[in-house]
C-alpha cells in the first residue's frame, strides 16, 4: 500500500507542512463523468482545521 505524504489543502486538519498526518484517505471522483486526470477527484478525508 502506498503512503501519502503530500498534500497541498492548507486548511486540512490533516495537513503539517505539506504533509498528509490522517491515517487513511479515501479518495472520490468529483463528478458522473469518466474521470482521466486528477483535476476529477477529490479527498473525501479532508476535515478543516477548525472542525477538530
Amino acid at each position: 500500500m502506498s503512503k501519502v505524504t503530500k498534500c497541498m489543502c492548507e486548511e486540512c486538519h490533516y495537513n503539517e507542512n505539506y504533509n498528509c498526518h490522517a491515517d487513511g484517505i479515501e479518495v472520490r471522483s468529483s463528478g458522473d463523468n469518466k474521470i482521466e486526470t486528477s483535476d476529477g477527484t477529490c479527498c473525501n478525508t479532508f476535515k478543516p482545521k477548525s472542525m477538530m
